[in-house]
């Protein structure tokens, strides 16, 4: 069974509460992430991401430049440990309908899971198994699933 340490981030972008969305915002961009986790201390108090921005300050006519993460991020987010299941996840992504989902253990982030590192994960593995079905095939029909060329190796 994967489990979410597996597929996980563990490259973490932190931010503090008190830093404006216009900080978070260039962070984020900078760091090519769709969330960032809001920290006090090694606390870990929210998580904010693109999502957030657009609903709770864009939308919400609020200013970047002097709202600070802490007042609209989301807090004390659902989050899981390093040996979860990796189709638990999943299952949690999909009902909740998160993007992001912390990981964590005795309450310390060790990284985060997002819909697009699952898919990732969920695509390479695919593409594994389909690979390894046709060597399989290769060899079951006696083909050479080396010879790519179509020529022979001996000279």
């Amino acid at each position: 069974m994967t489990v979410v340490e597996d597929v996980m981030q563990t490259e973490l972008i932190t931010v503090q509460p008190g830093e404006s969305i216009s900080q978070v915002a260039v962070q984020m961009d900078r760091n090519r992430v769709g969330a960032v986790l809001v920290m006090e201390g090694d606390q870990l108090r929210g998580l904010f991401s693109e999502r957030d921005l657009l609903r709770r300050v864009l939308s919400a006519g609020l200013d970047p430049d002097k709202t600070a993460v802490g007042t609209v991020m989301t807090a004390n987010p659902v989050s899981v440990e390093p040996d979860a299941g990796v189709r638990d996840c999943a299952e949690l992504l999909r009902q909740k309908g998160f993007r992001h989902l912390p990981v964590v253990r005795d309450g310390q982030p060790l990284g985060i899971l997002s819909s697009r590192d699952f898919h990732e994960h969920l695509v390479q593995g695919l593409e594994s198994f389909i690979s390894e079905d046709r060597y399989r095939k290769a060899l079951e029909n006696g083909e050479d699933p080396y010879d790519h060329v179509g020529g022979s190796y001996s000279r």
